[in-house]
């Protein structure tokens, strides 16, 4: 019999974001049916508890109801959750792991559009681009000694945090053989850090010896705000700050302070005010390139088809790759702190 899915979203811009032809073969090929209740409109406080009763799986988005154990209680047969998107702090909560409910989500796939945007902004930032690329050909370039590009093979990359987005960037960095390689993480193993080649290192080790500073991790009551005016002076003359993680990892306007000096560079898609407006300090600086918060934005094509294929092998018995356990949503983003 035909498992069915429900993809609990109100919004009818989704739709097309995430359902496509991929999607349609899995489903025949796996025996699904998705029911996709907005398909024809926004939804305005759609009934839930009378729709989940028929399903088995369910997934949800940005903007889902939050899939706590008082809310699954109105859906027996829902025996797994897939978000559609990255941390699920936001679509489900700890009363979840109170159920035999499993938990997933295409973070893997949101991660690895991230760690490529990463790579871009590492190897922009080694190579100083911001400081000469606007040149034509005609005009005189303006080489300071501390414009002066590095070789990758001689600097530090220093990483804080080691989630998936983390682990994909160690892959697409191992080609080009970083000098060193750094890691502040309170969970990763080290196994792990050995597989990669990289170096355990605290917070302010961090700081003080990478070239480039990667902020990976998410965003909790721990790393809530924690890089400001002390954190930053730590930094090395000419080193780059990279943030393609979340803009409250920092306090924002000590970053701004920090910057004016001249002495670092920065290289950021997320701030705390989006879409960033035309009075911030960062749009006149020089030593600053900035993304509208579109790091994680290639991909969203196979997030869905990804979350398919995870309840497929759940369905089969078999394990997901991207099961999140209670610990691992515990240090996952929270999205309200990370805006």
């Amino acid at each position: 019999m035909a498992k069915k899915i429900l993809f609990m979203t109100t919004r009818q811009a989704y739709v097309p974001m995430f359902w496509n032809a991929e999607c349609e073969a899995k489903c025949k090929e796996y025996d699904f049916e998705v029911d996709i209740p907005c398909k024809d409109g926004d939804l305005e406080n759609p009934d839930w508890a009378a729709i989940l009763p028929k399903y088995d799986a369910i997934v949800t988005t940005w903007g889902s109801p939050i899939c706590s154990k008082d809310f699954l209680a109105q859906a027996p047969n829902v025996k797994v959750v897939g978000h559609c998107a990255g941390s699920v702090v936001n679509v489900v909560d700890e009363t979840t792991y109170d159920t035999d409910v499993q938990v997933t989500t295409a973070n893997p796939v949101m991660a690895e559009a991230v760690a490529e945007w990463s790579l871009m902004a590492t190897v922009v930032s080694q190579r100083r681009l911001q400081k000469y690329a606007h040149l034509r050909p005609y005009e005189v370039p303006y080489w300071p000694e501390t414009h002066n590009m590095g070789d990758i093979k001689h600097m530090t990359i220093g990483l804080w945090g080691m989630g998936d987005t983390t682990r994909h960037l160690l892959k697409f960095l191992a080609p080009l053989r970083p000098g060193r390689i750094l890691i502040c993480s309170t969970h990763a193993s080290d196994e792990e850090l050995a597989q990669y080649g990289a170096q355990r290192a605290t917070l302010e080790e961090l700081l003080k010896e990478s070239d480039i500073f990667h902020c990976l991790v998410g965003v909790n009551a721990e790393t809530y705000q924690r890089l400001g005016a002390k954190e930053f002076a730590m930094m090395k003359d000419g080193a780059a700050f990279i943030n393609a993680g979340r803009a409250r990892l920092l306090k924002e306007d000590e970053l701004i302070e920090e910057l004016k000096k001249g002495r670092i560079s920065a290289f950021l898609d997320v701030f705390y005010t989006e879409p960033l407006q035309s009075n911030s300090p960062l749009v006149a600086m020089d030593n600053v390139i900035m993304t509208p918060h579109n790091a994680g934005f290639t991909g969203r094509d196979r997030f869905f088809p990804f979350l398919l294929d995870e309840f497929n092998r759940f369905f089969n018995g078999e394990k997901m790759q991207s099961g999140i356990s209670k610990s691992r949503f515990l240090t996952m983003t929270n999205e309200r702190m990370g805006r």
